[in-house]
């Protein structure tokens, strides 16, 4: 049943004329009474009754109009409530993030969704690379930005930035020789003390990959996945470590700590935005993935992070 002839029988009863109605509608008063005998047809019986005062209802037209109200009343409210929604997304979304991601992107993400689109509850997570990916697969979170993580069956991933990665190391225990150098040979890190995150983090499989390359062990004397704590190590001169600039921003601007870029070979992570295949995105996931992008982009342009980051192509 045409959808169409409904809403002109409709009208046609309401005004109680076909000429009325037509005008209304914008449509020939001619056509108006073809699409309402088709109706008619379709029913089996007589929808109106025509006389030369006007028209009104029959029984089964008023039983017919009744029943089909309702519905229409119903499907344009979810008409309505569906493009309120592409206007002003709602919902619940669950982020994961690691903790180098959250330190460089999640107050500012927070605070830009809530900004423009105060309906969406922004939950952030945070956890290494193995976890995430775990908690994405396992439904506890609804999007993921994963350091290197690669397609499978669940997980479809798509590229988002590059981040280079530095030695982080105590300012304390550098000569200002040391302490000037803005790159450092990955040979170089042979024999250091190493404080790093277990294998279960991306970049910790980016790093060893480098080493097994270069025939270099590494000398991993804490081995963590707790950034703080990895990072109160190396303060505490008691190691160097490896991580992307965003982690260390803090305790670079005060001097605290000195971050030399890995050069030869050159050692980057790719931050990858990660989502399960088998999970239709919401409206309001799919906005906070856009709010994601742009705030990464802007960072490619601005200091600390432009020397050291750049978007996917």
């Amino acid at each position: 049943m045409d959808l169409r002839k409904i809403e002109n029988l409709i009208h046609v009863a309401d005004s109680g004329s076909f000429s009325k109605a037509a005008s209304v509608l914008g449509i020939a008063q001619s056509a108006l009474g073809r699409q309402v005998r088709k109706l008619e047809d379709e029913c089996g019986c007589a929808l109106l009754y025509r006389n030369g005062r006007g028209v009104s209802l029959t029984p089964e037209g008023e039983k017919l109009l009744d029943q089909l109200r309702p519905l229409l009343t119903q499907m344009t409210r979810v008409v309505t409530e569906f493009h309120d929604e592409q206007k002003s997304p709602s919902g619940q979304v669950t982020l994961g993030l690691t903790p180098t991601l959250c330190h460089m992107v999640g107050m500012p993400l927070v605070a830009e969704v809530w900004k423009r689109h105060p309906r969406i509850q922004l939950n952030v997570i945070t956890g290494y690379s193995g976890y995430v990916h775990e908690w994405l697969a396992n439904a506890r979170v609804d999007i993921a930005v994963l350091h290197d993580a690669r397609r499978s069956q669940h997980i479809a991933v798509d590229p988002l930035a590059e981040l280079d990665l530095v030695l982080v190391s105590p300012a304390q225990s550098l000569s200002p020789a040391a302490r000037a150098l803005e790159a450092i040979d990955f040979e170089q890190l042979r024999g250091l003390p190493l404080a790093l995150p277990t294998r279960n983090h991306g970049l910790r499989r980016t790093l060893e990959h480098a080493a097994a390359q270069a025939d270099l062990a590494l000398n991993v004397a804490f081995e963590m996945d707790a950034l703080e704590l990895m990072k109160e190590i190396v303060l505490d001169g008691l190691a160097h470590t490896v991580l992307g600039v965003p982690a260390v921003v803090r305790e670079l601007a005060c001097g605290q700590l000195v971050a030399r870029r890995i050069v030869n070979p050159g050692l980057s992570t790719r931050l990858m935005l990660a989502t399960a295949s088998s999970r239709p995105q919401t409206q309001a996931v799919k906005v906070v993935q856009g709010i994601l992008r742009e705030l990464l982009a802007a960072m490619t342009l601005s200091e600390p992070y432009r020397p050291y980051m750049r978007m996917a192509d």
